[in-house]
């Protein structure tokens, strides 16, 4: 690539944390290789970084979007294209001028083939292998595990990322270290199926509880976990998890309340083993908040499994939801299957929504008047700094907070931002 001195790199993210996690490695690791600069806007960019999302169809019409309006508003800008669209549909792209679409699996030499060296892969680890620290976000996001194993009928990930893999232990203290050394008092674990971590690489039982415990001894912050898949996660794993310092929030995509729809989901678990988990967690862990994935209208899914889902959506331990209105994924054996009318997928879809909004409202009234320790973000709402508790309900900073840091907070109405998400 023909850049200029001092080049100014853009990074735009397209799905889940850990595409965020590794935009900001990759652009981190451009302008420290060729001694540029991070910017905030496309229009100052020379080099202009997309990492894409593939999960549903809309999510890569959305990339391929990105993509086709950065070439159109920034003439002469060099892109680079990587994630889930460059790996199971990278053709999406060919005909676009100064593109270059770079798979997953040559992240890691991103930098590199900007700097014109042309390295070999040579590390073995996951990447990224040193966490992004240089950012101007007030949490941590570190990356765990890639990939996963399961092959669930309906998903696109296992093809775009592979099979679950793990970041070893050692690599990931060092590099929690690095993150509580520059400051970051809460740090989110991330990965695509992290209830799988240490499988095939540990044969000693050591897993994700284990990890968490040996995170949180490091000290000087508080530990928050992605989304956990309930294929592994275990009543036993949640016992384990009962650790000083892990955030009150539960991530589990549930994906369906139907037995007869989870199988043919390939879902390896049933609407008991749901309630198990359900029950566990607000015994373990009262107050915790719990949200969870619902996949309106897959194919088959009649009146009876729709109100089995919906049952499970109004669970009152359940208290919001990520809904996701069935999105056929060539390559996936779903995608062969007959689809529902596409006016009943939205009509449940919008259901659902309507539940998850009523069910965060409930959890976070059930919250007045307690006090909670909360994360102080840069971000703001009428000039006014806002955060996250630890159970994951967004409030206004006191006014003598600074960003960063960890302080108590008494809810009220006043405290609570109520139209956050």
């Amino acid at each position: 690539m023909n850049l200029p001195e001092n080049t100014a790199v853009f990074g735009y993210t397209l799905g889940c944390r850990l595409n965020s996690y590794e935009t900001e490695a990759l652009v981190g690791e451009i302008v420290e290789k060729i001694s540029g600069k991070r910017v905030t806007s496309p229009e100052e960019a020379d080099l202009i970084l997309v990492n894409t999302c593939a999960v549903t169809g809309r999510s890569q019409a959305r990339s391929r979007k990105a993509v086709r309006s950065y070439v159109a508003r920034c003439p002469n800008v060099a892109i680079i294209v990587t994630g889930c669209v460059a790996v199971v549909s990278p053709g999406d792209f060919s005909e676009m001028d100064r593109v270059t679409v770079i798979p997953n699996d040559k992240k890691q030499l991103i930098a590199s083939i900007v700097s014109g060296a042309h390295e070999e892969a040579s590390d073995k680890n996951l990447y990224p292998v040193f966490a992004p620290i240089t950012t101007s976000k007030t949490r941590g996001f570190l990356k765990i595990q890639d990939g996963c194993s399961n092959r669930c009928s309906y998903c696109i990930v296992p093809l775009a990322r592979g099979d679950s893999r793990s970041q070893p232990r050692e690599l990931v203290l060092s590099q929690a270290r690095e993150m509580a050394s520059a400051g970051y008092r809460e740090i989110c674990l991330t990965g695509v199926d992290i209830a799988d971590y240490g499988r095939g690489l540990y044969s000693n039982g050591y897993g994700l509880p284990q990890l968490v415990k040996d995170l949180l001894d490091i000290g000087g912050f508080r530990l928050r976990i992605g989304s956990v898949e309930p294929q592994y996660l275990t009543v036993k794993t949640l016992e384990e998890l009962v650790i000083p310092g892990l955030c009150r929030h539960f991530h589990i995509p549930f994906q369906s309340g139907s037995n007869s729809i989870l199988s043919k989901m390939g879902r390896r678990y049933s609407r008991e083993e749901e309630n198990d988990l359900l029950n566990a967690v607000v015994s373990l862990f009262p107050g915790a908040c719990i949200g969870s994935d619902i996949i309106a209208g897959f194919p088959g899914e009649s009146e009876e499994d729709y109100q089995q889902s919906l049952s499970l959506a109004t669970d009152k331990r359940i208290n919001y939801l990520h809904v996701f209105p069935f999105s056929p994924r060539q390559g996936t054996p779903a995608a062969e299957l007959k689809p529902l009318h596409t006016e009943k997928i939205t009509i449940r879809s919008q259901e659902l929504r309507r539940v998850s909004s009523s069910s965060r409202r409930e959890f976070r009234k059930s919250n007045l008047s307690t006090k909670q320790t909360m994360l102080v973000e840069s971000r703001q709402i009428d000039g006014r700094m806002i955060g996250l508790t630890d159970n994951y309900i967004p409030v206004f900073a006191p006014e003598t907070a600074e960003a960063g840091e960890l302080t108590e907070v008494f809810l009220t109405e006043e405290t609570i931002c109520w139209g956050q998400r």
